[in-house]
């Protein structure tokens, strides 16, 4: 049976120790636009060109999806919001990334 999920409630998912993030359901429009940044990557020459898109897919739907967090901060350990150069720092630490992908895309997928 094909279970339709009605609650697109905004929700909380904790991705490390002291870090949790606030996401928005992915939405088909999100996951079009995701694939669209895909797509870009491929058409490009290089090494590595399907760990790129796939890296693109995900960070595109993380700057879609992300709200706020807490347990994020600068350098000098000062909170800060989840801008879109922000979520790419965040998204540049391995765990983060992992994190996110594994309880957040690969969900909606």
């Amino acid at each position: 049976m094909l279970k339709l999920a009605l609650d697109r409630e905004p929700f909380w998912l904790d991705l490390a120790a002291g870090v949790r993030v606030r996401f928005k359901s992915i939405t088909v429009a999100a996951i079009l636009v995701a694939r669209q940044s895909a797509a870009e990557v491929l058409k490009t020459d290089g090494e590595d060109t399907t760990t790129m898109a796939g890296l693109a897919f995900t960070r595109s739907l993380a700057r879609a999806g992300i709200l706020e967090w807490d347990g994020v901060g600068n350098a000098e350990g000062e909170p800060v919001e989840p801008s879109p150069d922000n979520i790419d720092a965040f998204l540049d630490l391995w765990p983060m990334f992992d994190a996110v992908d594994r309880f957040y895309v690969a969900p909606a997928l």
